[in-house]
């Protein structure tokens, strides 16, 4: 009996619950009909069809990448995908594994439905896009806003004598609004938008993202920060920007596409030809024409250069040059979660902190080239401890028996793979004697007997790197643990030799995933991430070097506080 994983989704939610009910029950009168055994079942709800990227596709993708199923059953092929691309890469997943995709519309699934039905269901996705823009463009035409609500405005709920929602209304929210008179008022007075943030924060007023989960597991609530005010100059996004706060609603000024490979949105500017009308929309004034005209004059004497998105996923600014200092780029605030950055020519401190007011965070901060003088510092010292050493040889003795073993292991498998060319020799060879032409076997026998000699050289090679490389564990250790100081000294040595600096930076770096400064008493104190941290974390404790069950092990962290060295164990990237 087939086993069969049933499959099914609805839209959005402004369809109907039931329609997973519906199609399930379809789909498993017809999975009884054929005499299939139902084994699983994956559902998505209020999911869009144009990515792959639903709870219920990946769960289905992970069961069939498990094994177990022999036939994938859904209702049409629309509710698997609605791209071309993304049901192809399906249909071709599932067939590698000798798996049949079927639905109970279209029957079992061909390539002939994957090029036509995938087609014509991106084709209806698209129309649907261009239905929906189509009807925000006419509710802009009418006045009403064909979007989100931007900050110092709210929705506005009323009904028609149907009792049927007019969508699209907006008022004015009083208190936001205040905040925005505020803003267009102190931005021509020549507040900065860094001073103005520091100073919203310090009084305590609510962000426009106050209330809503922050991306990052250290942030603190959301708070006013500049770019609130100014946003994007070529987007024209920010309070100082927003056109409707003098009752003019603009639209269609950008639009959004997702990369197909992360399936995040990017904003891209639409060209001129695209963008709808001004449309007037006096009650929901906030400020006057003559404010608004001072904070446009002030933005016209600053540098507001437009930067328009011409690629996706730019590189942030520490990995677009090489790094000068170790932890560039990889120091975070451990109390709101910003990011440790320039404060000065040597100096670095919370961007946040800068940029927000010491109300929202502590304004500490610390010379970088003294922190790599503690690294060093802690490379010459912890590292070289006896303990320390003596779990080196540990762990190099037990990985030099489980390479030999590996070795000892794969010999018969070289043994059989080096007696095939030497069978098909031997059978030519037979041929030949019983009177075959022996120019019928001049190529094969060429082939062959080049394959065994690469074997027999593979073999001999193995065999040698094994004796040099990986000899009786014991015999060499104290020459081994010379090896080790040595390497851990040259590594120290190696930054005060510019030759040799680049090298060693970028060892050290690549073991650094995130180093958190949290202020503590006056100092900051550090969490290091990685795996380097794990590595710390096990040589500190080498009587219990493993981690303890459910803890992964690049999440491992080593605190101490600045002024104290740290050790760093880095042989994994040496060659003894």
């Amino acid at each position: 009996m087939k086993r069969c994983a049933i499959y099914a989704r609805y839209s959005t939610d402004k369809h109907d619950v039931q329609s997973i009910e519906a199609q399930l029950m379809m789909c498993r009168r017809e999975v009884i009909r054929q005499g299939w055994q139902e084994v699983l079942c994956f559902t998505d709800a209020a999911e869009s069809a144009a990515t792959m990227h639903r709870p219920g596709m990946k769960a289905l993708l992970a069961a069939v990448a498990a094994g177990g199923v022999d036939i994938v059953y859904a209702d049409a092929m629309d509710r698997l995908s609605c791209s071309q691309a993304d049901i192809a890469t399906l249909f071709d997943r599932l067939r590698f594994r000798g798996i049949v995709l079927a639905t109970r519309k279209e029957g079992i699934v061909t390539p002939l439905h994957i090029g036509m039905i995938g087609t014509i269901n991106a084709e209806q996705l698209s129309a649907t896009s261009d239905k929906t823009r189509d009807a925000l463009v006419r509710r802009h035409a009418m006045g009403q806003n064909p979007g989100g609500s931007a900050y110092g405005y709210e929705k506005r709920i009323e009904h028609d004598g149907n009792g049927e929602r007019i969508r699209g209304l907006q008022q004015i929210v009083p208190t936001e609004a205040a905040v925005v008179v505020r803003t267009f008022e102190d931005y021509p007075a020549g507040l900065s938008p860094i001073a103005f943030t520091r100073r919203i924060n310090a009084d305590g007023v609510p962000s426009p993202r106050n209330g809503k989960a922050s991306r990052h597991p250290l942030a603190k609530a959301a708070a006013w920060t500049p770019n609130t005010l100014t946003g994007n100059a070529a987007r024209g996004t920010g309070i100082l920007d927003n056109p409707l706060c003098v009752g003019r609603r603009l639209y269609g000024k950008q639009t959004y596409r997702k990369n197909p490979e992360t399936r995040k949105r990017h904003a891209f500017i639409n060209p001129e030809e695209k963008i709808s009308d001004d449309v007037k929309s006096p009650a929901l004034s906030i400020v006057t024409l003559e404010l608004w005209e001072r904070v446009k004059s002030r933005q016209a004497t600053l540098p507001r250069a437009a930067k328009p998105r011409t690629e996706i996923g730019t590189l942030p600014f520490f990995a677009q040059q090489r790094p000068k200092y170790l932890l560039s780029g990889t120091m975070i605030c451990g109390s709101c979660g910003g990011s440790y950055t320039k404060s000065g020519k040597t100096r670095f401190g919370c961007q946040a902190a800068a940029k927000k007011g010491p109300t929202w965070c502590d304004r500490l901060t610390i010379r970088q080239d003294e922190l790599d003088i503690r690294v060093l510092a802690g490379l010459s010292g912890e590292m070289l401890r006896d303990d320390v050493v003596a779990a080196f040889l540990l762990e190099y003795e037990a990985e030099t028996r489980r390479l030999t073993a590996e070795t000892v292991s794969a010999r018969p498998e070289r043994e059989a793979e080096l007696a095939n060319p030497d069978q098909q020799l031997s059978r030519a060879k037979a041929a030949i004697l019983e009177g075959v032409d022996a120019m019928v076997f001049v190529e094969e026998m060429k082939i062959w007997t080049e394959r065994r000699m690469v074997l027999l050289a593979k073999q001999e090679l193995t065999e040698q790197e094994t004796t040099d490389s990986f000899p009786e564990p014991g015999l060499f250790t104290p020459e081994l643990s010379r090896a080790y100081r040595e390497k851990v000294e040259q590594l120290t040595a190696a930054f005060k030799d510019e030759a040799l600096k680049a090298q060693a930076f970028e060892r050290l770096r690549a073991l650094i995933e995130a180093v958190v400064r949290t202020p503590e008493g006056g100092d900051l104190a550090f969490e290091r991430y990685g795996e380097l941290a794990s590595m710390l974390s096990l040589c500190a404790e080498p009587e219990t070097r493993k981690p303890s069950a459910g803890e992964p092990l690049e999440v491992l962290q080593v605190s101490l506080v600045a002024g104290t060295c740290s050790h760093f164990d880095l042989l994994t990237h040496c060659r003894c």
